[in-house]
């Protein structure tokens, strides 16, 4: 009897007994499958994203956040309808302001930690004041200071974004003599983009909150995986909160967070949000702590570097944590052009996504369904879906469709069959208006600013598709001037994807097997071992488009897949790229060689005219020609003739380099002849 005076049914050992042998639960038993969170599944897994520990780790924070920075720079510009007038460039006074300002408040925190613990080594007695608990307030005064520096900019609503990483003394997280080398690291961004209202700053941080998880867009990608990651981990290491402010440009008031971002994808706030007013028009704040082993220049600092090439509309600037300031100013003043969302293109689409699309369409009948939901799809290809169709189903003696037949009353079968000539058909390529390219001049003209080259060339492929979705490959070849010579292939290839830099996996890029697939030595190139040219050479690859959101290898967004078309195409634009440098190169061996020959008759000129002076002398009493009149008449007939001093320059312009081979005129790629590299002396 139970305690309320009814009988309970008396489970004995034969229900077990037979869920044991049945391998079924007994009843009751609530499974071993639990459900669980995306969040909770990547705050265990940041390494998935590239937050792991180690050096990259600080370029990932930079990376995150600079990208969803200048996406918000450009949706900002693309979005107000009172844009600046920008000049040409950045005036070069307000670099020189915004450093003087800035250099004063910084120190080199990494030189601090250094002395702290060589004293601590050293047994000597070291004070750290205790690290207070910031309020709102004193967040909101670090922020108040740390916009002075850029007022100019602000005011002149120049587009312009900033990173900070600083070196932090949190004692009673990690000791300061840290066995294991770890450091807690103080991480800013700043950027006077598009912002965010109150509602949009409840969704950031949170997973799958992009930009592009329902369409496809060629954009960095806006508050994805990336950000909410970052938070992950610097919760997770540091156990510290995320400071956000961040004010929308159509907005009156500005909205202040403190806040964690928990597992089952909500916020827990520990200041805010709370609406007021700051003294900036719009943009967005974020400041946060992670642990990671000590930073080292030649990472963060480079994906800055890098960044700002094939972002030249906006102005960067990096502080890392030695308190070294990086300005990368606006070069030009013309923002590129606001990209398309691409629809699904007919060739791309599987049979589960057309499930898929078939299940979430607003479209109630077939023909409405075939003809929006796809780009490429006219009416009357959508009937000659359809016929086709009722052919195969009246084969079986199955009921037909028509362009009216309502999406939500298809059957499993009618869907496959539909798929199966949605699947067959020819359909004209995606539209090519969804890629925005840097252009050839905008390439040529930064990278000329960048590096001051002797030569650079940019080429820019017209927009081809793959996978149903359209893409451009440019590619750039610059030479000589300030590039040094490389000691390795990552100093000459640099990868872009829609204008972000990829630093990391490089050999498993497609990007990078593309390049070491050309023919190097037909261009006069000579090449590292792994077919990376090398010398002082620097080769861009830029593959710009919606595309490549679906050809990443991981979520890290580090390497292309090896796609035929792509491969392809960044092939030809660097062949193309390659003849033209080829001929730069053949017509400065050509002048050099011309100046030589000169040169050498030069130096007989006064020697053959003394003598034909004294041959017409002797041969006629009555001439008296003059020798050194002779031999400069000689000198000025030498074609490309040039003093022995521009001639020596000339002749040691290219001594210790191994990029160009002296390759005799006259030869070319049909003859299949050998680079022969310079020695170096």
């Amino acid at each position: 009897m139970s305690p309320s005076g009814k009988k309970t049914k008396k489970t004995s050992g034969k229900s077990n007994k037979k869920s044991e042998q049945t391998g079924l639960p007994p009843a009751g038993d609530s499974g071993d499958i639990r459900q669980g969170t995306i969040a909770k599944f990547m705050r265990k897994r940041t390494q998935l994203v590239g937050f792991e520990t180690g050096l990259n780790k600080h370029t990932q924070y930079a990376i995150e956040f600079l990208d969803n920075a200048i996406d918000a720079l450009e949706s900002w510009w693309w979005k107000t309808s009172k844009r600046p007038r920008l000049k040409d460039n950045l005036e070069p006074e307000i670099v020189d302001e915004i450093r003087s300002k800035l250099e004063p408040t910084l120190e080199d925190s990494i030189a601090i930690s250094k002395q702290l613990e060589r004293d601590i080594r050293a047994g000597k007695e070291v004070e750290i004041p205790a690290r207070r608990r910031e309020s709102l307030e004193d967040r909101l005064t670090t922020f108040r200071k740390f916009l002075v520096p850029f007022r100019s900019l602000i005011k002149k609503r120049e587009p312009f974004a900033v990173i900070q990483i600083t070196e932090v003394f949190m004692p009673d997280l990690v000791p300061i003599d840290d066995e294991e080398g770890f450091k807690v690291y103080e991480f800013t961004c700043f950027d006077n983009g598009v912002g965010m209202i109150a509602s949009d700053l409840e969704k950031y941080g949170i997973y799958l909150a992009s930009s592009k998880s329902e369409r496809l867009r060629q954009t960095r990608g806006s508050q994805g995986f990336g950000a909410p990651s970052a938070f992950s981990d610097s919760q997770n290491t540091t156990g510290k909160p995320i400071f956000t402010v961040s004010k929308r440009f159509t907005s009156e008031v500005t909205t202040v967070a403190d806040f964690y971002t928990t597992t089952a994808n909500t916020k827990e706030y520990v200041g805010g949000p709370i609406d007021m007013d700051l003294p900036f028009e719009n943009g967005t704040y974020i400041k946060l702590n992670y642990l990671n082993i000590q930073y080292r220049r030649g990472y963060a600092d480079t994906y800055a570097e890098m960044a700002s090439l094939l972002n030249s509309h906006v102005t960067l600037v990096f502080i890392d944590p030695y308190g070294k300031v990086f300005i990368y100013p606006r070069r030009v003043k013309a923002f590129p052009d606001e990209p398309k969302y691409a629809q699904p293109h007919p060739a791309s689409i599987r049979i589960g996504e057309f499930q898929d699309l078939l299940r979430e369409t607003r479209e109630r009948d077939l023909m409405g369904f075939l003809t929006r939901a796809f780009c490429r799809l006219s009416p009357n290809k959508a009937r000659t879906i359809v016929s086709d169709t009722n052919k195969e189903l009246r084969r079986r003696h199955l009921d037909v469709l028509s362009a009216r037949t309502p999406t939500d009353g298809l059957s499993k079968t009618e869907v496959e069959y539909l798929y199966k000539i949605f699947s067959n058909q020819d359909y004209i390529a995606p539209p090519t208006d969804t890629v925005v390219p840097v252009g050839e001049e905008i390439f040529e003209q930064t990278i000329q600013m960048a590096y001051n080259p002797d030569f650079v060339t940019a080429v820019t492929r017209k927009p081809t598709s793959g996978k149903g979705l359209s893409f451009a490959v440019e590619a750039c070849i610059a030479y000589g001037g300030e590039i040094k010579n490389a000691t390795s292939a990552p100093m000459v290839l640099w990868r872009f994807v829609n204008r972000v830099p990829k630093l990391r996996d490089n050999s498993d890029c497609a990007t990078w097997k593309a390049t070491a697939s050309v023919n190097w030595k037909n261009y006069k190139v000579a090449t590292f071992d792994n077919g990376i040219p090398r010398g002082p050479i620097m080769v861009f690859i830029h593959v710009a488009g919606a595309y490549v959101h679906v050809m990443f290898k991981g979520q890290s967004k580090q390497a292309l897949a090896e796609d035929e078309v792509m491969l392809r195409e960044i092939k030809l634009a660097l062949e193309d790229a390659g003849r033209k440098f080829r001929r730069f190169i053949t017509r400065r061996e050509t002048a050099r060689r011309k100046a030589k020959r000169a040169g050498i008759l030069a130096m007989y000129a006064d020697q053959f005219a003394e003598s034909l002076v004294s041959i017409a002398n002797d041969g006629d009493p009555s001439c008296d020609f003059d020798s050194e009149i002779v031999a400069g008449k000689i000198r000025d007939a030498i074609t490309g003739f040039e003093t022995l001093t521009d001639l020596e320059e000339t002749e040691t312009d290219t001594r210790g380099t191994d990029l160009v081979a002296d390759v005799p005129l006259g030869m070319g790629e049909e003859d299949g002849e050998d680079v022969l590299e310079v020695e170096s002396e």
